[in-house]
């Protein structure tokens, strides 16, 4: 199976070259990586200085700087030329099989994610998110149950999964993608280990200054859309109640986030959301293991 990865690069020079390396050490080679370019930096000279240089390797550019990591990622998915499309962002990691893994989940299921190992900005584990359980099929209700953040681990067909990125979100873009991808299937099939890096990096829109305030306003647009039936969900009305369950659920935590790290600086919300998620729907239904 041919799959095509499209990762969008803005300010990613510190970054990009292990992403890069970590997608040309797949076990599965069959691939193309769409790097699309948002601030117009020479990625190719930039990686060819770094030692790599592979055919594999294709390059856009959003002709810009700054229009946002929907927009490149859009411009990647229009240059792809693969059925199969997989994500992976400029400071992020692929574990060395997840194309894989993915590609063979792929041939039966045309919406696939997978667990994450989430790292700090140099490389320390922080927890593992959506690594319980044996691998299953999540309905669109009960996947923010288990894949309590990012998104970014996502792959799909695009001949059944028709989806592009909203440019109207300015975070949780993979979060946006999700929605739209359930308009057209039940849920996704989910590859519960971590074979996705996602690296917290201390500016990034995940984890720098105003975050929080960020995340709620968008949390907010995205359940006032499923309340009102912007999205018309495959799985109907139980597909609508389980997201805004969820996202109720997260912008209650994110109301005591603040005040929690000021007595424990180092606390990220993922423990925060999962502790309250425990207490309130029971350790079975919570996602982090």
């Amino acid at each position: 199976m041919f799959i095509s990865v499209v990762m969008p690069a803005y300010k990613a020079e510190h970054t990009i070259a292990h992403s890069v390396q970590s997608a040309l050490d797949q076990v599965h080679n069959n691939f193309e990586l769409v790097i699309s370019i948002d601030d117009q930096v020479d990625y190719p000279k930039l990686l060819a200085d770094s030692g790599i240089n592979d055919p594999r390797l294709v390059f856009t550019d959003t002709g810009a700087v700054g229009t946002g990591s929907s927009n490149a990622r859009n411009v990647g998915l229009n240059k792809a030329t693969g059925r199969y499309i997989a994500v992976l962002d400029a400071d992020d990691q692929f574990a060395p099989t997840k194309l894989g893994r993915v590609a063979t989940a792929l041939e039966q299921y045309p919406l696939v994610t997978t667990g994450l190992d989430v790292m700090d900005d140099v490389g320390q584990h922080l927890r593992y998110v959506g690594c319980g359980g044996n691998n299953r099929l999540l309905a669109a209700a009960d996947y923010k149950f288990t894949n309590i953040s990012m998104d970014s681990m996502v792959a799909h067909d695009r001949e059944r999964v028709p989806v592009q990125y909203d440019i109207d979100l300015p975070c949780l873009v993979d979060l946006g993608l999700m929605l739209d991808a359930f308009c057209y299937v039940e849920g996704s099939f989910h590859l519960a280990q971590p074979l996705h890096r996602y690296y917290k990096q201390r500016q990034s829109i995940s984890i720098g200054p105003e975050a929080s305030q960020r995340y709620v306003r968008i949390k907010r647009l995205l359940l006032e859309r499923l309340q009102s039936s912007h999205y018309p969900l495959f799985g109907g009305e139980t597909a609508i109640q389980g997201l805004i369950s969820f996202l109720e659920h997260s912008l209650a935590a994110e109301k005591l986030f603040d005040a929690q790290c000021q007595m424990n600086p180092s606390l990220i919300f993922e423990d925060h959301l999962e502790s309250r998620l425990k207490v309130l729907l029971g350790d079975q239904d919570s996602a982090q293991y």
